[in-house]
């Protein structure tokens, strides 16, 4: 089987690695990525060979694929063309989601014709990820496990980390999400540098000698740099995520704050200690995460009486020949 995939955004980008990875040859696989993209950037980090982005109609003629696997996110749309094309010459396609919110934004939703970018499939690798895409009835959800996590997790197991004092923020282009989705940077009544005044005000709760600001790969750190001036008294640091690794960064501190952003997932997956802070009611707590760790203000934070959730991976998702078996039959 030639399977087609096109992706941007780096949450699908790493769970696709991850299953061609781990499974290489039981297929024939054609990555199409634009240069320099999170996903090209993730390719190379795993040795697979992917050809840039160009006319799809052309590349997917060329190729003539059996199905199409797809990214989906907030940043780019890269893959409606090859989604468009494989539609219209009944190619079975399948949507991969990672995370568990905006699941029908990322197709174009609230827009009028946003059904048209779904896929045949829509792939989850979780239980909550299905329950969702089920309630949202998303196209064919199909459970998948999540090799990028299982295989994170079994790599942080072997490092040797001594862990530092600090604070980690995991920050997110709330604003930048708010106003292309909503036409608001506001829409959720906060933003990441809002949420960071609301750090570096409450810092002294936190029992942290330092505060580290992990910025998204999509934000620069300018905007940041001007309300850290007004705490000259808190030691900070900010990293890029393009050259960061998180994994380390992950085991390196001692208490990981963010929105819902995956990486805060799994922190607590490495037995990390974590704060979900989602400052308005505009915004429900989406990750799986118990309630005690999910904040709306830091006013009652204790951080002596913070402990580690304790999460692990289930056994979830089909086998991959069976996966393949249900498309054939599509």
């Amino acid at each position: 089987m030639t399977i087609a995939v096109v992706s941007h955004d780096a949450g699908c980008s790493q769970l696709l690695c991850a299953m061609i990875t781990q499974h290489h040859d039981d297929a024939v696989w054609q990555i199409f990525a634009h240069p320099k993209s999170p996903m090209a950037v993730i390719c190379e980090r795993n040795a697979l060979p992917f050809t840039p982005i160009d006319d799809a109609v052309q590349q997917l003629e060329t190729l003539k694929p059996d199905t199409l696997f797809f990214g989906t996110g907030w940043q780019e749309k890269v893959e409606h063309p090859y989604v468009r094309y494989c539609k219209k010459h009944h190619i079975p396609t399948v949507a991969f989601i990672d995370h568990w919110s905006s699941y029908r934004e990322r197709f174009g939703y609230p827009y009028e014709g946003w059904e048209e970018n779904c896929g045949d499939f829509t792939a989850v690798h979780d239980e909550k990820a299905l329950e969702l895409a089920t309630a949202l009835k998303l196209p064919r959800p199909i459970a998948l496990p999540n090799f990028y996590l299982k295989k994170l997790v079994e790599d942080a197991k072997r490092k040797k980390i001594t862990p530092a004092e600090n604070l980690l923020f995991l920050s997110e282009p709330t604003d930048a999400v708010a106003k292309q989705t909503y036409g608001d940077t506001n829409y959720w009544g906060f933003t990441q540098y809002t949420a960071l005044e609301d750090i570096l005000r409450n810092f002294d709760r936190f029992g942290c000698a330092g505060l580290t600001i992990r910025l998204h790969p999509s934000e620069t750190s300018s905007k940041f740099k001007k309300i850290l001036n007004k705490y000259p008294h808190i030691r900070v640091q900010i990293n890029d995520a393009h050259t960061f690794d998180l994994t380390s960064q992950l085991l390196n501190a001692k208490i990981i704050l963010g929105f819902d952003t995956m990486a805060l997932y799994t922190a607590a997956l490495l037995g990390k200690t974590i704060l979900s802070y989602l400052p308005s009611k505009n915004r429900d707590f989406l990750l799986p995460l118990p309630s005690k760790i999910q904040l709306r203000t830091f006013d009652s934070l204790k951080v002596k009486q913070l402990t580690s959730p304790q999460l692990r991976l289930d056994n979830f998702g089909m086998d991959f020949a069976l996966f393949i078996h249900i498309l054939k039959g599509n």
